[in-house]
């Protein structure tokens, strides 16, 4: 029978990657002058700190997901399923910001989908 904290350890690793997402969009708004007084810079990046916001926010509902799915699923197993962030990641900055993916790196995601075939099992 499924477990519908398994669920939750899902969403927590889908949220934490849109948040990685977000992050990276603020950093590409973000300008900074270091001859520019705090208040100003401030001033000249509300977009890009909204975003930051918003992203921490996501971390914030994604920590409360995972403690929601870390009372049935043993620890062991859920941590393993961080993972998927590391191919989620990669695909939307693919997507997204056409940073380009290898071959070795194609190949180190279909490494990591299979440990956790193996590992879930």
């Amino acid at each position: 029978m499924f477990n519908i904290n398994y669920l939750f350890v899902l969403t927590s690793v889908v949220i934490i990657a849109c948040g990685q997402i977000i992050f990276k969009y603020a950093a590409k708004e973000l300008h900074i002058d270091p001859t520019q007084a705090y208040v100003a810079i401030l001033r000249a990046n509300v977009y890009p700190f909204g975003l930051v916001t918003i992203a921490l926010a996501l971390y914030l509902i994604s920590t409360v997901a995972w403690v929601q799915a870390l009372r049935t699923v043993p620890l062991s197993i859920a941590f393993m399923f961080n993972s998927i962030a590391f191919i989620l990641v990669p695909i939307a900055s693919s997507l997204l910001f056409h940073e380009p993916i290898s071959r070795h790196f194609i190949l180190g995601m279909a490494l990591i989908i299979g440990g956790i075939i193996l590992i879930s099992r």
